[in-house]
């Protein structure tokens, strides 16, 4: 149902690539998004010669600009175009909207790359030579229009299956958030937490409570229906994550697309990679550093615990159980919250330690900065998150979000691009799987 509600709206958005020159369509391998990047340009330079109205909006360099300004003034040139390429003068109109997505991250100078490529303008080879395969260095290799003429409509075909999914299932959203820290966190965001089998991540116990799996399987079975072998599901997680933020009133943030599909997930790398919810500042901090985020991302990112719940067996240390009750044993958690936890997770003199409790007090279904007001309040629900309080640098930055929901948005924007961006595999590593619980055969 989820896949039939999308590829309604994903079938407008898909008109335009037919528009497309034969010739540069062609040009396009159906099996892997990243060569269909770095063939396309190519054909593009032909025609881009005539065509000077093309480069004059891709300009942002300052070294474009002489490069445009000498071809305006042979203004009969536009007109030649036609015979050019074999089709009637329509085909340079295109051609234009071709080039301009296609460059528009790096690469002005994309329209004459191909007999000066060597004018100081390393940005074009950037985007498109994969034979660099494997840095895990985004720069140059990711994009925001990564897809946009390999499959232009995959931001709405995602957004259009969470959006389903969350008004089925409201705890959706949650679980989406989750599930992309605990893939980048473990071999970087490379859908490694999606592959099933004995031995994987997967099957870790930190893992075994993860959800949304059912959304994101959604989401590629109707992106391979319309851009076969195209997005990876690492992309996937990460745009999916992103709307579920959206849907429950976060910010909008934009993404860079091009990661690709790991062939490597061992449950053995998780306990080390991922934050355990017993940590201190000083524990989370360092694993924090060692992938390059800073204390003010611990903080931001942090504040995804706004949406969702966790179950009571992620906080009994905050308790002593004994006899089927639960006593307080964190002096720094409210007295009234602590009693409603126990209300929630005792039952006929046992412990429900499967019962899922809301992360954010009174506000688990929206996006805000709720979350660092119940902090200051002593109303944080794992012990990670009550630590932030106790120390003086994660304090400050707790109160000032608590102060600020734009400054917690902004925050929040810089952070989730840093966190999609560890350990992402582009050019010749990895591959796009065809499902996401496994990888190609």
């Amino acid at each position: 149902m989820l896949a039939h509600l999308a590829l309604l709206a994903l079938a407008a958005s898909q008109s335009p690539p037919p528009a497309l020159p034969p010739s540069q369509s062609e040009s396009r391998p159906p099996s892997s998004a990243p060569a269909a990047r770095a063939s396309s340009p190519a054909p593009a330079p032909k025609q881009s010669r005539p065509q000077v109205p093309a480069t004059k909006p891709s300009s942002p360099p300052p070294a474009a600009a002489p490069a445009g300004k000498p071809s305006p003034s042979p203004r009969p040139a536009p007109v030649s175009p036609p015979p050019r390429p074999s089709p009637a003068p329509a085909t340079p109109v295109p051609a234009a909207p071709r080039l301009a997505p296609k460059p528009s991250p790096p690469a002005s100078p994309a329209p004459t790359p191909k007999q000066s490529p060597s004018p100081a303008s390393p940005a074009p080879p950037q985007p498109s030579p994969n034979s660099t395969p494997s840095t895990t260095s985004t720069l140059g290799q990711l994009s925001p229009s990564f897809y946009a003429q390999s499959c232009p409509g995959v931001e709405l075909a995602v957004r259009d299956v969470v959006r389903s999914a969350s008004l089925l299932d409201p705890s959706i959203p949650g679980k989406l958030l989750r599930l992309v820290f605990h893939d980048c966190f473990v071999e970087g965001c490379d859908a490694s937490v999606l592959i099933q089998g004995n031995g994987t991540e997967r099957t870790d116990p930190a893992n075994l409570s993860l959800g949304g799996f059912n959304v994101i399987d959604a989401a590629k079975r109707l992106l391979e229906v319309v851009c076969p072998a195209t997005v990876s599901c690492s992309d996937i997680i990460v745009l999916a994550a992103r709307d579920a933020v959206v849907f429950t009133g976060g910010p909008a943030v934009p993404v860079t697309l091009g990661r690709r599909d790991g062939l490597v997930s061992l449950a053995s790398n998780v306990r080390r990679n991922i934050i355990d919810t017993g940590f201190s500042v000083d524990a989370m901090a360092s694993s924090f550093t060692a992938k390059g985020l800073t204390l003010d991302d611990l903080v931001t990112l942090s504040g995804g615990h706004t949406i969702g719940s966790a179950h009571c067996n992620t906080f009994r240390e905050r308790f002593q159980v004994a006899n089927g009750s639960m006593t307080p044993v964190d002096g720094s958690m409210n007295t009234d919250y602590a009693n409603e936890l126990i209300r929630a997770c005792s039952a006929n003199g046992t412990v429900a330690a499967g019962t899922a409790v809301d992360c954010d007090a009174g506000s688990a279904s929206v996006f805000d900065n709720r979350y660092f007001a119940n902090l200051l309040d002593g109303r944080g629900l794992l012990r990670t998150d009550a630590v932030l309080v106790q120390n003086a640098t994660t304090r400050a930055k707790v109160a000032e979000f608590a102060q600020s929901q734009d400054g917690f948005f902004a925050s929040w924007a810089e952070s989730y691009a840093r966190l999609t961006n560890l350990g992402v595999k582009t050019g010749a590593d990895g591959e796009i799987r065809r499902t996401c619980s496994s990888v190609n055969g």
